[in-house]
């Protein structure tokens, strides 16, 4: 019975091992937009509604905003450890003639 329980005991151990070792993924949403008149680019950064990811949002927003590349862009993300996920193309029609307003990168970092 002791050698059932201490078997019990260590299976436990090695699934919430298991469990925790399990890497967290965080989500970034990233805008960006042409300025009107300039080639210069407004990026906005959103990691989500807690405070202390509105806050980041904000400082890497300050950080990419006014490139004048989305391959800048992508790098910092990359820099800091953030991977492409999806590449959204955000399209404005008006009156039958259309054509990209923005780009949305999805990046994912994975701890």
């Amino acid at each position: 019975m002791k050698a059932i329980s201490t078997l019990v005991l260590i299976l436990s151990f090695i699934l919430i091992a298991e469990q925790s070792s399990y890497a967290q993924s965080h989500y970034a949403y990233v805008s960006v937009n042409g300025k009107l008149f300039s080639k210069k680019l407004k990026v906005d950064v959103d990691f989500g509604d807690e405070p202390e990811q509105v806050a980041k949002g904000e400082e890497f927003s300050e950080v990419l905003n006014n490139k004048k590349s989305f391959a800048s862009i992508l790098n910092y993300m990359v820099a800091n450890g953030y991977e492409l996920v999806e590449t959204l193309d955000v399209i404005h029609m008006q009156q039958g003639n259309g054509g990209t307003q923005g780009i949305r990168f999805i990046m994912k970092k994975t701890d």
